[in-house]
């Protein structure tokens, strides 16, 4: 390191062993236009000791760092951040108040210095890219799914499948993380033909169907203790008139059965089938109680549905 590089170039302590090199650039460019970093490596057994010196291009963001990124937690550790010693002899030297031993990684570790995530535990996930003006994020996602080959749709969801199966517990956490994956996950069964859009339709038609009132069991009241109900009153007799004649029913000849004219059903039409977007933004228009109204495992698809959609905008 030349003098010139006084009070640009910071030392980085304490770093995670599962954080490379990109990663830790990204983070630190949030104050600054980093130059350079670098990590230092053990010369026996090749392993990171955990340290580094980042170069940025002017001591206004160095300070910045140093100011604003000591102290900063990530993975679980918190970096150390200190100016350098710029122009000593020893150019990976560490301020006198670090201590390296507790920097040496864990046993049997891979010679690259990546530590494999605990089961359940995810690594950091790469950083998003802004979207253009007037594009959504699923509108971005579609237009992504729909340029790749039906091979890698197939895989993509192939190793979703593998990821719910071998790992619930970090399958759910990169949903919360990332809960655009499951609109996309759900964009590529809907390319690949493995989700039928009329039981969604029917799915999305039953959820918005107004609920039914239960009907009312009659419940007949229950008799007074000692009421006895009055006894039934026979129907007066009347008289008959004298000299009153009784006409008799004229006859009725039969007719023979004219059976009714058969109906002709009406044509059924064609419906179309909705496209992606129609049933989509049927979904996203559902009330919470006609999503109540569906069964468990209609309601869970659902709500994952409206949930990524919703945080992907």
């Amino acid at each position: 390191m030349g003098d010139n590089k006084a009070g640009r170039v910071i030392f980085i302590g304490n770093i995670p062993y599962g954080l490379t090199e990109e990663q830790i650039v990204h983070t630190f460019s949030t104050v600054g236009h980093v130059l350079n970093f670098r990590l230092v490596y053990d010369q026996d057994t090749g392993r990171p000791k955990g340290f580094g010196f980042c170069e940025f291009a002017d001591t206004d963001s160095a300070a910045s760092a140093v100011r604003n990124l000591n102290g900063y937690e990530i993975m679980g550790r918190e970096l150390r951040v200190d100016f350098s010693h710029v122009g000593g002899k020893d150019p990976d030297a560490t301020p006198a108040n670090y201590n390296t031993q507790q920097q040496q990684p864990p046993p049997q570790m891979p010679p690259n210095g990546y530590q494999p995530p605990q089961p359940g535990a995810l690594p950091p996930l790469p950083p998003g890219v802004d979207l253009p003006a007037g594009l959504t994020c699923p509108d971005a996602i579609s237009k992504t799914l729909s340029t790749l080959a039906p091979a890698q749709l197939l895989d993509i969801l192939s190793q979703m499948k593998g990821l719910v199966m071998g790992d619930p517990a970090k399958a759910i956490e990169l949903l919360k993380q990332a809960p655009q994956l499951a609109y996309a996950v759900f964009q590529a069964l809907l390319l690949m033909g493995l989700v039928d859009t009329s039981v969604l339709a029917s799915v999305v038609e039953a959820g918005s169907q107004p609920a039914q009132p239960q009907p009312q069991q009659h419940i007949p009241p229950r008799p007074t203790p000692g009421y006895q109900p009055p006894p039934p009153q026979p129907y007066p007799q009347y008289p008959q008139t004298q000299g009153q004649m009784h006409v008799a029913t004229p006859p009725t000849y039969s007719q023979p059965y004219q059976p009714p004219p058969v109906q002709q059903p009406p044509p059924q039409q064609h419906q179309a089938q909705p496209s992606h977007e129609e049933l989509l933004k049927q979904v996203m228009a559902m009330t919470q109680q006609q999503i109540d109204q569906l069964g468990p495992v209609e309601r869970a698809q659902i709500m994952a549905l409206r949930s990524s959609m919703m945080g992907g905008r």
